[in-house]
């Protein structure tokens, strides 16, 4: 954590100061979310619908390689039906997370309006909330804070991303793939880790 913000700190001195170009794209992504739990050998995942809206600069470092710091907000979503001797009830869960990424990227030129960009990079992420709403036909409606005091869930994570911006002029189609780093789970003997895909569209001006 302390090197992502480091590096975000570093980048945005240099963009204040006037020292380098950047870019700024804002964007609006599709990103479901896997949680994948493991307990021994065993495994489950859950997978969440998952949207999100943010924006980044892109900084020119050396030719046609480049640095993308930015901020985005998150929100996970989740709608199922659980049955409990022989009872079935709703479940809705809701998670809003704000990610950091750092993304490091070179442009190929394709032509003088199009132009393919990788990228790859870390990214921080700070849960905001989580809620866990139900209701059944002996308990009627509960709901239950997945960090608060008593709760398992750690708030903080650190994912790997990778993934490629198709560009026309200034609009931007991409891609791509997070990987969640680190065990979200407190308990020593389960392990809770997240991933998925995510594709958007953006603008550059």
């Amino acid at each position: 954590m302390k090197k992502v913000l480091a590096i975000v700190t570093l980048v945005a001195t240099m963009f204040v100061a006037g020292k380098v170009q950047a870019q700024t794209t804002v964007y609006a992504t599709y990103a479901p979310e896997s949680f994948i739990s493991s307990y021994n050998k065993n495994s489950s995942t859950e997978k969440y619908q998952g949207f999100s809206v943010g924006f980044n600069y892109n900084i020119k470092l050396y030719k046609g390689f480049g640095v993308a710091p930015g901020l985005q907000f998150r929100m996970n979503m989740r709608n199922t039906e659980k049955t409990v001797w022989g009872l079935t009830g709703k479940v809705k869960e809701t998670q809003t997370v704000l990610d950091v990424p750092v993304l490091f990227n070179y442009n190929l030129d394709l032509t003088r309006a199009l132009s393919i960009i990788p990228f790859v990079g870390p990214m921080a992420s700070f849960a905001l909330s989580g809620v866990t709403k139900g209701s059944d036909p002996i308990f009627g409606n509960n709901s239950s804070n997945w960090y608060d005091e008593d709760a398992m869930m750690k708030r903080f994570n650190l994912y790997a991303l990778v993934g490629a911006d198709l560009k026309f002029n200034g609009l931007n189609i991409f891609g791509g793939y997070r990987w969640g780093l680190l065990d979200l789970d407190k308990r020593e003997d389960i392990t809770l880790k997240t991933r998925g895909m995510f594709v958007g569209l953006g603008y550059s001006f």
